[in-house]
């Protein structure tokens, strides 16, 4: 009976301990144990807190690595009132909906937020001992509506927080200058980090300068984090953008490198871009130059157009989109970006349903071929 109660004792301290170990690790320490990114939502505001002025995606990865995603100011996203900067959804929404509005077009969950106001900034600098930057030309910048007199010499500096303050607002150059110099000042930070791990004191007094849902514990895990951080394995990125779809002179995100660059943080699945997608045309009607118009209209919108020709005969009722069937996701490519006027008179095969020894057989760096049949036509 005495080993049997040894044992069972034994047995619940082992349940015990663990117990302990599972509930005193933070969300944020489980996470990273189970393989998963870290995002978090960083937002520095101007003096009085109302309006945002940097807006950047921080991602902590397994293995000890992370990536650092500035949003431009001139980044627009579709909202029922029209187009709107992202950045001004914070003064309208909050941290809160600025956070859902990047969770729609990252795609990827953003359950921590930071934001920062000019004081914390300068506090959050001075309290890991100022950051080592070289500057190669003097900054000088005022703007006395926004209070801002900024004139840093050239040469080797120790920032302290206001400097720093100065450094990243400086805007002579354009945004990507900025953006820039952002990253360049996270670098310098991300050494100091390394030459200094962060104790206990210094992340209840960064802590305590950032407004956050980041509890303490959770703090700390990500301070060690980083202090594992070797800057090789930092990437600092910024949003891909193309021109806002309906003009205005502002810039919408790149959905498609866009979804390449989240990949390459959290896996996913994998997305084509047109300029990888080889197409072949061959016109199987009577119409001159259909092929060579249709390879025009598709080369404009990005594909690689590697040749056109006429088909085997000039009588083919419909058009064919043939494929391999390895390539059928880029086939779909294709077909999404023809007009609807057309798209409906397309017929997808692979290159087992399609015979094509007609046509000569599968040529070498052609990924799709099509076969243009009656009725078709991309210019109506």
């Amino acid at each position: 009976m005495r080993r049997a109660a040894v044992g069972v004792g034994l047995i619940l301290t082992g349940v015990a301990v663990t117990l302990f170990i599972l509930l005193s690790q933070t969300e944020v320490a489980r996470t990273l144990r189970q393989g998963t990114p870290i995002s978090i939502l960083v937002v520095r505001v101007d003096e009085g807190g109302m309006e945002a002025e940097a807006v950047s995606l921080a991602f902590l990865q397994p293995g000890g690595k992370a990536t650092w995603i500035s949003i431009p100011r001139n980044l627009v996203w579709p909202t029922a009132s029209g187009w709107k900067p992202l950045h001004a959804l914070y003064s309208s929404e909050g941290v809160a909906g600025l956070a859902h509005r990047l969770n729609l077009l990252f795609e990827i969950a953003l359950p921590y937020w930071v934001v920062v106001d000019a004081a914390g900034f300068r506090e959050v600098v001075d309290a890991i001992g100022g950051v080592e930057l070289s500057v190669e030309a003097r900054l000088v910048y005022q703007d006395r509506s926004r209070n801002l007199f900024i004139d840093i010499p050239p040469g080797q500096h120790t920032f302290d927080g206001a400097t720093a303050l100065d450094f990243v607002r400086y805007e002579d150059g354009g945004e990507e200058g900025q953006l820039t110099r952002h990253h360049d000042l996270l670098r310098a930070s991300l050494n100091r980090l390394r030459a200094a791990p962060l104790g206990r004191a210094t992340v209840e007094r960064i802590w305590s300068a950032v407004q956050t849902n980041l509890s303490l514990g959770e703090a700390l895990d990500l301070a060690r984090a980083l202090g594992d951080l070797s800057p090789d394995r930092v990437t600092f990125t910024i949003v891909p953008t193309v021109p806002r779809p309906d003009g205005g002179g502002d810039r919408a995100p790149d959905l498609v490198r866009l979804r390449r660059l989240v990949q390459s943080i959290g896996g996913g699945p994998s997305f084509l871009t047109r300029d990888e997608i080889r197409v072949l045309i061959l016109n199987g009607t009577g119409m001159k130059l259909l092929a060579a118009r249709t390879g025009g209209w598709l080369a404009d919108r990005g594909f690689q157009v590697v040749g056109t020709a006429d088909a085997d005969r000039s009588n083919y009722p419909r058009t064919h989109l043939v494929v391999r069937e390895e390539d059928r996701a880029k086939g779909r490519a294709l077909l999404d970006v023809l007009p609807a006027s057309v798209q409906a008179g397309v017929q997808v095969q692979t290159d087992r349903e399609f015979d094509l020894a007609r046509v000569g057989g599968w040529p070498e760096d052609v990924d799709v071929i099509l076969i243009l049949g009656a009725g078709f036509d991309v210019y109506p």
